[in-house]
């Protein structure tokens, strides 16, 4: 892969380190990749086949010096995971035994013991992510994290997840080496990727460029275009009606967009305004969500015919047959259409019609008839296709084909193992097969290092997905790149999309290096090459010294000639200031300024228009106008952070088991919440002893409303805690077509007769902010409770005190029983508690208010005694007259 003769020299430069075996050749643009890398996290963004993996290696041989921790390598797939591993024990001087593979095949008992022996380790993000969570595992012991094809880490992937942990376990310390050829065809999926790892520098090579000429190896791109026949449009035409019917009737009721051309996405946001209709309850979107479902099995269909052949599409629907068959509904009424019935009686008498098969038998049968000993990769989206290419291959002489698909698998369509994938590598390396059909999963890294011929059997409109398959030819020799377009299909609109998309990733990745939003960092300094040096012609120099030499020799090579000497004695033109023009002639002859407004001077001599006599130095130098952006926007960071900053410090919560594999608890920890996991007969996450909460997505929420656990599950939430709470994810939907009143009246019945409060998020992240904040807030209840505890308690320190007060209070309340006088603190309180209760009770008597009911208490002594007063007793109270006196009789005797 690395070790390739591409670059035919005497005397091969190589890479010379303590860690590093013999055999490295010696780029200049990987050596200045890799004092990018070592200076400071970097992400590197570098052709597929000019030797990523080398820079990797480097890395890894000089962390491996330092012996400040272990190294962790991500791959996305598990083949690729073995691979990596192969690879660097044949590449760096350390034992086999402590280079190993962390992935989901080791029992989960195994792999502690296995992360604390290991020096290198190469893992799946899945893995790591999820031992993390559950504490199985400790980041910090990561001195450098290396992520192979590092355009996964955004949104909801494992990649992303891994390396918000990293961050958040190593802080400043945190050294991230992030490696892609494609990093994103948007800004916000680039921007995402150096977010989630803390991503200082960007070192870019394309292959345009100057230091990479030498190596570049010619790869041939050959578009054919394929006019479909016209027994095939024949074909299509009934299917095509079927489908401008479907889709006029939705765009009549305003479900879809009213255009000629209907995409997928337009389908897709048809699928969404049914779903918001029915939960408005209007009628019309329970017959609109059919039709739309029915409408994209039509599209699906047509595209199947259009870009991959009969025989996929007829494959399609005998899934979707033995799909209805398993009482799926909605597919039975599909296929028992008319005109999808007849295109599959027509289509099964007829041969393959579509050109595509017939070309690629056409292109592999030259390739290895000119060159036998050629590899042949194919690849293509779908695995139907697959099996359609084995059989039309495996005619030609000479061929020997096979296939290589990825792991998961449905009902009888079972997928391959990562051993079989591996094996199937293996025999495709080592000769045993010479064409490989592929989906997907061969785009990716595969070790393939002669692969002359690449047949892509459509254009994939992802600019990281084209790269990755272009990537598999023209690794070490020249290699022949086949795009097959099916003429009047998305064919021909995707394989023009992709190439923009390419070209817009570029363009990208220049603005954001020259806009300065990256930390402003000084250039990477050569003292990270102290233990790295280069053998070449027999003589050994620094690795400065090679880059100097190197960058001349290319110069030399490659520079043009052409400059006439009247552009070199061409005058350089002075740069020119800002003009001196006064502000009064800037503006609009009758637009008053704010000098028009000022009093003027008692002089009457005139004065001429102001002017500028002083400008600022303008900033010329690109480096210091970053960095006085990028203090001025730490300075702003800081400020908003700082207002938003939430002190979540000495809390945790309880999640069940059940949410292990939950993104949630990652999402928690990032934020500084320690989170454990124990089993919880109810609920689903404790903050504390009184508050119990009920995790549900909106998908759950129907589920468990329709089997009847919802209602019980929150019973048993109230029963087990003070303050539950039902917390719901929404999502974007819950795909289930159930009455939005349902579910209202559900969430009523929990909300106001059971008395359980209902929490809504819209995803896992903005519930880890939910719950960390609840978490707070539960935490400083606590705390002030204890502080409160605290003081009370504070002047009973003493026991001796605690046990005098004790003894002094049982006396006192002894001699109230008695009925003796007492003079205690205990006694005098009773006594005042007693009257004001008293007080309350007269006064409670209409006509009678506090003050006539305190003089008839002062009087009396006691409620029994007014009682049994008569009315000349009464009358005889100050302040008491007689008809006050027969209304207390009346109403206590009444």
């Amino acid at each position: 892969m690395l070790l390739n003769p591409r670059l035919k020299t005497r005397d091969m430069a190589v890479v010379m380190h303590p860690f590093l075996k013999d055999g490295v050749q010696a780029r200049a643009y990987q050596m200045m990749a890799l004092r990018n890398a070592l200076a400071a996290s970097t992400l590197m963004v570098m052709p597929t086949g000019f030797g990523k993996t080398a820079v990797e290696w480097m890395a890894m041989a000089e962390s491996l010096r330092l012996n400040t921790g272990k190294i962790l390598l991500l791959a996305p797939t598990t083949g690729l995971v073995e691979q990596q591993q192969r690879m660097a024990q044949d590449m760096l001087h350390l034992e086999p035994e402590f280079i190993v593979t962390y992935t989901g095949d080791i029992a989960p008992a195994k792999r502690p013991s296995i992360w604390n022996e290991a020096r290198i380790i190469m893992a799946t993000a899945q893995v790591i992510r999820n031992d993390v969570a559950n504490r199985v595992i400790d980041l910090q012991t990561v001195d450098l994290l290396v992520v192979d094809e590092a355009h996964h880490g955004t949104g909801n992937h494992a990649y992303a997840h891994v390396g918000k942990m990293y961050l958040n376990a190593r802080g400043s310390d945190a050294l991230v080496l992030c490696a892609t050829a494609s990093p994103g065809s948007t800004e916000n999926n680039i921007m995402e990727v150096i977010r989630n790892y803390g991503i200082e520098r960007l070192d870019i090579a394309r292959k345009e460029s100057t230091m990479l000429q030498p190596y570049v190896v010619d790869m041939n791109i050959i578009p054919h275009p394929l006019e479909l026949p016209e027994t095939l449009t024949t074909l299509i035409e009934p299917i095509q009606y079927l489908f401008n019917q479907e889709a006029q009737h939705l765009q009549n009721l305003g479900f879809l967009s009213p255009t000629s051309h209907v995409s997928g996405k337009m389908i897709e946001d048809a699928q969404r305004r049914a779903s918001q209709a029915i939960q408005r309850r209007d009628v019309r979107g329970y017959d609109a969500a059919r039709r739309i479902g029915d409408l994209r099995r039509i599209h699906m269909l047509l595209d199947l015919i259009r870009t991959q052949g009969l025989k996929s599409s007829l494959a399609y629907l005998q899934r979707a047959e033995e799909d209805g068959r398993s009482g799926d509904r909605s597919t039975n009424r599909f296929v028992a259409k008319k005109q999808i019935h007849e295109f599959r009686i027509a289509a099964k008498e007829v041969p393959e019609l579509h050109p595509k098969p017939g070309q690629v038998v056409t292109l592999i049968r030259d390739q290895i008839h000119q060159k036998p000993e050629s590899k042949v990769i194919v690849f293509t989206e779908y695995r139907d296709t697959v099996d359609n290419l084995y059989d039309a291959i495996d005619s030609i002489d000479s061929a020997r084909c096979d296939k290589f698909i990825g792991q998961s698998g449905k009902g009888k369509r079972k997928g391959m193992s990562q051993k079989q994938q591996l094996q199937q590598l293996k025999r495709f390396r080592d000769g045993d097969i010479n064409v490989l059909i592929a989906t997907s999963v061969g785009e990716e890294g595969l070790d393939v290092p002669a692969a002359e011929l690449v047949i892509l059997y459509e254009p994939v409109p992802s600019a990281i997905r084209a790269i990755q398959r272009r990537g598999r030819t023209a690794r070490q020799q020249a290699g022949t790149v086949h795009t097959l377009i099916a003429k009047g299909t998305r064919d021909e609109y995707v394989n023009t999309a992709a190439q923009k998309r390419e070209q817009r990733m570029h363009r990208l990745l220049q603005r954001i290096q020259n806009r300065g939003i990256l930390p402003v960092r000084p250039p990477p300094s050569n003292d990270v090459f102290g233990s790295f040096s280069i053998q070449a012609q027999g003589d050994e120099i620094t690795v400065p010294d090679f880059i100097e030499r190197e960058k001349q020799r290319i110069d030399e090579m490659f520079t043009s000639e052409q400059v006439t000497e009247e552009s070199k004695q061409k005058p350089v033109q002075e740069r020119r200031g800002p003009p001196l023009i006064a502000p009064s002639e800037r503006r609009h002859s009758q637009q008053m300024g704010l000098e028009q407004f000022m009093s003027k001077p008692e002089s009457n001599e005139t004065k001429p228009a102001a002017l500028r006599t002083e400008f600022p130095v303008p900033i010329l130098n690109a480096q210091d106008h970053r960095q006085l952006e990028s203090e001025a926007v730490s300075a702003a960071q800081g400020f908003v952070e700082s207002m938003k900053a939430v002190n979540i410090s000495d809390i945790h919560v309880i999640f069940d088991q059940r949410e292990a594999s939950s993104t949630l608890a990652p999402y928690l920890r990032s934020l500084g919440v320690e989170v454990n996991f124990e089993h919880l007969s109810v609920g689903d996450i404790r903050i504390s002893e009184r508050v119990l909460i009920e995790r549900k997505t909106a998908r759950d929420l129907v589920r468990s409303l329709t089997d009847g656990r919802l209602l019980d599950q929150t019973r048993r939430l109230k029963a087990a805690a003070a303050r539950p709470l039902l917390l719901i994810e929404i999502g974007n939907s819950h795909d289930a077509f159930v009455h939005p009143n349902a579910v209202h009246g559900a969430l009523a019945h929990v909300s106001l007769d059971l008395g359980v409060p209902v929490m809504m998020t819209k995803n896992s992240e903005e519930s880890a902010h939910f719950l960390a904040a609840a978490a707070q807030r539960e935490h400083d209840l606590i705390e002030r409770l204890a502080e409160v505890v605290s003081e009370r308690s504070a002047s009973f320190d003493d026991q001796r005190n605690i046990e005098a007060a004790t003894l002094a209070a049982v006396k006192e309340i002894q001699s109230i029983e008695d009925d003796t006088s007492s003079v205690g603190p205990l006694s005098q309180r009773w006594t005042h508690n007693s009257t004001r209760d008293a007080v309350e009770i007269v006064s409670a008597i209409p006509g009678i208010g506090r003050i006539k009911a305190t003089a008839l208490i002062d009087t009396f002594g006691s409620v029994a005694a007014i009682f049994a007063a008569d009315i000349d007793q009464l009358t005889e109270c100050e302040g008491i007259g007689k008809a006050s006196a027969l209304t207390v009789f009346e109403a206590l005797h009444c």
